[in-house]
This record gives structure tokens, C-alpha cells and sequence, in this order.
């Protein structure tokens, strides 16, 4: 398998993010309504940018993008969410970028407490979620896409 390396986003991975933010399949699961332009890949860059967000690489470019947006400083609370080009799909890459993306956060916040919401459907996130020892505390219909409401269910990962 090859090595992935970790890049903090910046606007340079503007044009690499197209493949993956643009795909209706990768984008299928997540709160991205529709396939993005560059210009608002470029937008979505200035608001993850201040957070602990990764553009993830190996030897053939850039895969995906995963990161802990804060949603609670004072209670140290962050989200995790991880988006991997079709092409990568099924080769662990999304395992192996979550593993070194919580122990990154877990060294630098203490007591870090993690939540990530996936779409019930979504049974490939769900399965990473639950290698990590995430909890499913609830599920709700929250989630719409194309005029079709989907059940999300809600996740925490407590610092051990």
C-alpha cells in the first residue's frame, strides 16, 4: 500500500479537490448539495482552512481530504469527516487517514471528545467509524438529498 502524506489545506489544492468534490458519487453522503465548481471548492477552502483540515496524497497525487472541524473549543469537541476520490476507494486509504488524523488531534487538544454524523446508507463510513470504536448515540431524518430524506445516525468517539 503506498505511504500517504498529510498537507494542511490551502487554496494550492483548489483544482485537486475538483475530482473529489465535483464527483455526484463521492459527494453522495455528505452536507455538499451539489458538484462544486472550482470557484466554490475555493470558497469551501476559506472556511475549513482555519480548522485541523488535510489534504490527503500518495505517490499518485491527491486522494482525499479529511479533517476536525472545531465544534467546541472549551469542551474540546471536534468533528471528523474524511471525503477519498472514487479511485480509492476500497483500498484502505480512508482507515489508515482517520487512524493518523486521530492520533494528530489526540496529541495536540486534551481530552479530545470526536462526533461524526454519516448517513445510514453510507455503510463504508459507518464500518471506519466503528473500527475506531465510535458510538452511535442516536439517529434522526435530518438529512435531504434531491427531495429524499435520509436517516442520519450520529457518532461519538470519547478520548481514551
Amino acid at each position: 500500500m503506498n505511504e500517504l502524506k498529510y498537507q494542511p489545506l490551502n487554496e494550492s489544492y483548489a483544482n485537486d479537490l475538483l475530482s473529489i468534490w465535483s464527483d455526484e458519487d463521492v459527494i453522495r453522503f455528505t452536507n455538499i448539495k451539489e458538484p462544486c465548481t472550482l470557484q466554490e471548492i475555493k470558497e469551501r477552502i476559506q472556511i475549513l482552512k482555519p480548522f485541523d483540515v488535510f489534504v490527503v496524497s500518495n505517490r499518485e497525487g491527491v486522494i482525499g481530504i479529511i479533517g476536525c472541524p472545531c465544534i467546541d473549543k472549551t469542551k474540546s469537541q471536534y468533528g471528523v469527516f474524511y471525503q477519498f476520490r472514487k479511485s480509492s476507494w476500497g483500498k484502505g486509504y480512508a482507515t489508515m487517514a482517520t487512524e493518523w488524523l486521530l492520533n494528530f488531534m489526540r496529541e495536540k487538544y486534551v481530552d479530545v471528545t470526536f462526533y461524526a454524523d454519516v448517513v445510514v446508507d453510507n455503510a463504508a463510513s459507518e464500518k471506519i467509524l466503528r473500527h475506531f470504536e465510535f458510538d452511535c448515540i442516536s439517529e434522526e431524518d435530518e438529512f435531504e438529498r434531491n427531495g429524499i430524506k435520509m436517516k442520519i445516525r450520529n457518532y461519538r468517539l470519547l478520548q481514551c
